[in-house]
């Protein structure tokens, strides 16, 4: 993998295919390499940029002193667009990394082309929005797993996370290799909770966004992340929202077919109108 300094830590991203760039940003507990089902639908048409984000993969963790935030991992982005490409660029951002593309905007607006939304953890817009009772859904959630990590309660914290996700019993059926990759990232997706809460984005910085998106949700997903995305359909004007009917939070992974056929869609013209 080609890496890049930034921060005095050294990044580790994946870069391939043929055609305009792609800048990939991956959920929590992953890496660049999620998008590789996806990409297999891609590559022919784009080329892929897809960053291991700070704390995950092969990225070491952020060295402080201050908090990990969203605001870290998009100047990382931003880094990584000066390294590998001139102009503006496409972004598709899910989940944690859907958070981070919208602070990227927010800062380098002329660098995104067109940008897609996957379930982003843009978890502030509730409370801004007024749905105070999903937002302490989430909030009770992610405090759960952060009080079981602190007690070394790995494990447990690591089954409702998944389950959550994925199904009752996803946690117990993987393979021990599998559950023994999440939990050596119980700390980065403590850190991860914590940036979600803090997330600075606004419901002015969304109406800002004036670059065609696309914002996709999965049918099954939890409820927090669903009201999420339609919050943002509502707020951003150039805004398409598509639902993909069986899929949970994980949709890259689990329906890679459907979610590449919508990016790939999105990236052609014609531009949504307003």
């Amino acid at each position: 993998m080609p890496t890049f300094a930034f921060r005095g830590v050294t990044v580790h991203y994946l870069d391939y295919g043929q055609g305009e760039p792609v800048l990939l940003l991956h959920a929590g507990a992953s890496s660049g390499r999620q998008w590789q089902k996806i990409g297999g639908f891609l590559q022919d048409r784009c080329r892929l940029v897809a960053p291991d984000l700070l704390g995950f993969g092969d990225t070491p963790s952020w060295p402080g002193p201050d908090a990990l935030s969203h605001d870290h991992q998009a100047d990382l982005a931003a880094t990584l667009l000066r390294t590998v490409c001139d102009g503006a660029v496409h972004v598709v951002g899910h989940s944690y990394g859907g958070s981070t593309a919208v602070r990227l905007i927010a800062a380098a607006p002329e660098r995104v082309k067109r940008l897609v939304l996957i379930e982003p953890n843009l978890v502030p817009l509730l409370r801004e929005a007024g749905d105070i009772e999903i937002f302490d859904e989430y909030r009770r959630f992610a405090e759960g797993f952060m009080e079981d990590a602190s007690a070394g309660r790995d494990e447990a914290a690591w089954e409702s996370f998944i389950d959550l996700r994925n199904g009752a019993g996803t946690w117990r059926a993987m393979p021990d290799k599998v559950r023994g990759r999440f939990l050596g990232l119980t700390q980065q997706t403590v850190d991860g909770f914590k940036s979600n809460l803090s997330n600075p984005a606004t419901l002015a910085d969304c109406r800002a966004i004036a670059v065609p998106t696309l914002i996709v949700c999965g049918g099954n997903t939890t409820r927090p992340e669903r009201r999420i995305t339609e919050i943002l359909a509502k707020t951003i004007s150039c805004c398409r929202y598509e639902i993909i009917p069986d899929a949970e939070h994980m949709s890259p992974l689990t329906h890679p077919a459907e979610v590449a056929s919508l990016i790939l869609d999105h990236l052609a013209p014609p531009t949504y109108e307003a």
